[in-house]
């Protein structure tokens, strides 16, 4: 279970400095990339996140407000206790607020120069060797945001398994990878669902499978500048290489992926084609056939009826042909309206949207660990007693989860109890065991935690200010 997110993130904020000396590279891989070695979907790197996906996912799938009803109500929580808990957890949620709220701004701050949907007008002029980075930085924060949230990054060989099965399963698309300067992809939930198909080797009778689909798939890229001399890259020339596009997208099937990038082409199967084609050859080849017939025998008889049949011949030829070609893009056409449909519907935030949604969910995600490992250390009858060490505690809160969501979830203990230790409600004895402070003291402890937080986001806090409490503890 990762133990690690990188909180020395969320406690600073300070106006971004682009340093052209910084590569694009990703700091948790430790390589660095420069223009020159970037190559198809190199862009797409192992990350700090596991290489598999596991079948528990991480994701807590509760709202907070839910899940604290729940504490309650199971733990039956004394009505002289049920202000003080209702303070700690309004406390805890204040906290990772500003925290995320002061990463959000340092995020914008880099993205406002890379943003397609922004109406300002940049008075600070940025080369292409700042922009990448730029880039290089959104996409190291947005991948320390989106680890908070549960994501998985994809690899290159995990993309290229994935398009490959789509070209066997679902509609066959050309991709062009090298359309992309830099391309990310990061998906949550990971669930089978079940799926009707049609095959002449099965005399088109249904049947019935089952394939993998991302609950949620986050898409980040920027296209490749074009180069002097060379030419363009096939894609959509509506997008700008000089920005980055985020996209955000639910229920996508694993055949469907590659549906989601620029540049991606219908391409017909050989039973679509062999579909349009051996009609109009047979059709051609007969009425040919029949034409050739009558001509030779009407040139015999009669001069003007023989042009008059060679004239119908080459009509009638030229019209199979038309109406093979139109046969051919009237297909494409049917496909091509089933993407959009299928984008219409799955589509859930674009751009800087997107970076607002995952940055709740991982506030969301931050808030519901931490709420639900002290409730169970400070409540729970077996750890609040004794053998309270992390190990038991992550099996506890496992079964809890699972007898109220109906959801096996992989509960990442290490990470709540660092958050908890951090702001020194819980804590730890030599042998590993750990304890929830009381709710007196842990309110204590989050307001001298709280003024710590809006000293080091807003400068120095006033005397006044300083010497009263933010929150009142009784």
């Amino acid at each position: 279970m990762p133990k690690n997110r990188l909180w020395a993130s969320f406690l600073q904020v300070s106006t971004l400095t682009v340093d052209s000396t910084n590569s694009i590279g990703n700091d948790h891989s430790g390589d660095s990339v420069d223009a020159d070695s970037i190559r198809l979907i190199s862009g797409i790197e192992c990350g700090p996140i596991s290489r598999q996906l596991s079948d528990r996912p991480t994701f807590i799938p509760l709202r907070c407000s839910d899940l604290r009803s729940k504490l309650s109500d199971i733990f039956q929580i004394s009505p002289s206790d049920q202000p003080q808990y209702g303070q700690l957890c309004d406390h805890l949620q204040a906290i990772f607020h500003v925290e995320h709220l002061a990463l959000l701004l340092q995020v914008e701050e880099i993205y406002a120069q890379l943003d397609p949907d922004s109406e300002l007008i940049d008075l600070q002029s940025v080369d292409e060797k700042q922009r990448r980075a730029l880039t290089g930085s959104l996409i190291d924060r947005m991948g320390e945001i989106l680890f908070s949230a549960h994501y998985k990054r994809l690899t290159a060989e995990e993309l290229q398994r994935i398009v490959t099965t789509g070209a066997q399963w679902g509609m066959c698309l050309d991709v062009d990878f090298e359309l992309f300067d830099r391309l990310e992809i990061f998906i949550r939930g990971y669930r089978t669902v079940s799926m009707v198909r049609r095959r002449w080797r099965n005399l088109f009778r249904q049947e019935h499978f089952r394939l993998p689909e991302y609950q949620r798939l986050i898409l980040l890229f920027r296209i490749k500048t074009p180069q002097t001399g060379k030419a363009k890259p096939r894609g959509d020339q509506s997008f700008d290489a000089n920005r980055v596009y985020l996209k955000a997208f639910k229920n996508i099937p694993e055949t469907d992926v590659e549906i989601l990038l620029p540049g991606s082409r219908v391409r017909l199967t050989h039973f679509d084609k062999a579909r349009i084609l051996f009609p109009t050859i047979s059709g051609v080849i007969i009425t040919f056939y029949k034409l050739f017939r009558s001509a030779v025998v009407l040139t015999v008889a009669f001069t003007v009826n023989a042009v008059v049949g060679w004239a119908i011949f080459i009509g009638v030829v030229v019209g199979y042909v038309v109406k093979s070609v139109l046969s051919y893009f009237r297909t494409k056409s049917n496909y091509q309206y089933a993407l959009t449909k299928s984008l219409f519907v799955k589509n859930l935030d674009n751009n800087l949207s997107v970076i607002y949604r995952i940055l709740h969910e991982a506030e969301e995600q931050e808030v519901s660990e931490a709420i639900l490992a002290y409730t169970l250390l400070w409540k729970h009858p077996e750890l609040a007693l004794a053998n309270a060490t992390g190990a038991r505690l992550d099996e506890l809160a496992e079964k809890f989860l699972m007898e109220v969501s109906h959801v096996e979830v992989d509960f990442e203990v290490h990470d709540a109890l660092a958050k908890l230790a951090r702001l020194q409600i819980v804590a730890c004895d030599p042998h590993g065991n750990w304890q929830a402070v009381g709710l007196k003291n842990a309110l204590n402890s989050l307001d001298i935690a709280w003024r710590r937080l809006l000293e080091s986001k807003i400068g120095t806090v006033s005397q006044d200010v300083s010497e009263q409490k933010i929150w009142d503890a009784e």
